[in-house]
């Protein structure tokens, strides 16, 4: 797949729109297998990313951890977010995710230390090809995904983890969210422009890349890039109960329900009709379907 991609970015085969602008630099280097970058970036030193799965509830936790560098994240946190989402793809009874930092912030972005290391436009490429596959995956899974954000927000690459996730929970106190590539010479690449935008529309999404500035919880409220606010004191507790209330029903649905709204995203209108009424075919005449039946649950609050 990636060699095809490559191929369609040479040069000779850039679309039209941006041959027109020679002053836009457009990669064309070398791909490398994902095992290779894996090998490459598990060799950082410092930090993890700890993954800790209910059985009762259904609700895993993915934790960011190196909070004395506030929870940036560095090629070794790469991998083990990889291994983390892997082993989500794979748990038949998920039901929902959330996403935090360590000591009550979220993520100040990448590693700085790694940045340094790792410096040229090869390496570049790579971590956007690594960092591209991981968020996809994260974004893909049969559960809801919730980042919750706290204290100094979630930064540069820590907003781009951020809106990989199904919703965005913030407390009350968090400096917010800021896209704040521009101020670093860079531009998003682990897939936070293309999602940005899908989430909030291109207008706002251009104003929050080419400004750089922080988004309040108030804010993002208002512009759909958050999706609540929750107390400081008790953020992961009241984070889990407002993903129980949307992850309380028969595990069949909820799974359906969430690949149906991620494919109504993703697909033409066709493609997502045709896949929408596939997946709810098998759960008609179901267990869920008959014990709501005979419950008359409809028309229970």
């Amino acid at each position: 797949m990636w060699s095809i991609l490559n191929d369609f970015f040479r040069p000779n085969r850039m679309p039209a729109a941006f041959m027109r602008y020679k002053s836009i630099n457009y990669y064309s280097g070398p791909e490398t297998p994902i095992a290779e970058i894996r090998e490459q970036f598990s060799q950082s030193e410092g930090g993890s990313v700890d993954l800790i799965k209910n059985e009762d509830t259904g609700i895993a936790t993915v934790c960011l951890n190196q909070p004395e560098r506030r929870n940036a994240i560095n090629g070794k946190m790469m991998v083990d977010l990889a291994d983390a989402v892997g082993t989500l793809e794979s748990w038949s009874t998920g039901r929902g995710l959330i996403l935090y930092g360590h000591g009550h912030n979220f993520c100040s972005g990448g590693d700085l230390n790694m940045a340094r290391k790792f410096s040229n436009p090869d390496d570049g490429f790579r971590m956007a090809v690594f960092m591209q596959k991981v968020l996809d995956q994260l974004e893909n899974l049969p559960l809801i995904s919730v980042a919750l954000i706290e204290g100094m927000g979630a930064v540069g690459g820590g907003s781009e983890l951020a809106i990989a996730c199904d919703f965005r929970l913030l407390t009350s106190d968090t400096k917010g969210i800021a896209f704040v590539h521009k101020r670093m010479g860079i531009t998003p690449a682990w897939g936070g422009c293309t999602r940005l935008v899908h989430t909030i529309g291109y207008a706002k999404a251009l104003d929050l890349l080419a400004t750089g500035r922080r988004v309040s919880g108030e804010e993002a409220l208002h512009i759909g890039l958050a999706d609540g606010i929750v107390d400081t004191k008790n953020a992961l507790t009241e984070a889990s109960e407002w993903l129980k209330i949307r992850t309380k029903c028969d595990i069949g649905v909820l799974k359906s329900l969430k690949i149906m709204t991620h494919n109504a995203k993703e697909m033409s209108k066709q493609e997502s009709l045709t896949e929408e009424r596939r997946l709810f075919a098998p759960l008609w005449g179901g267990p869920a379907q008959r014990a709501a039946l005979n419950e008359n649950i409809k028309h229970k609050q």
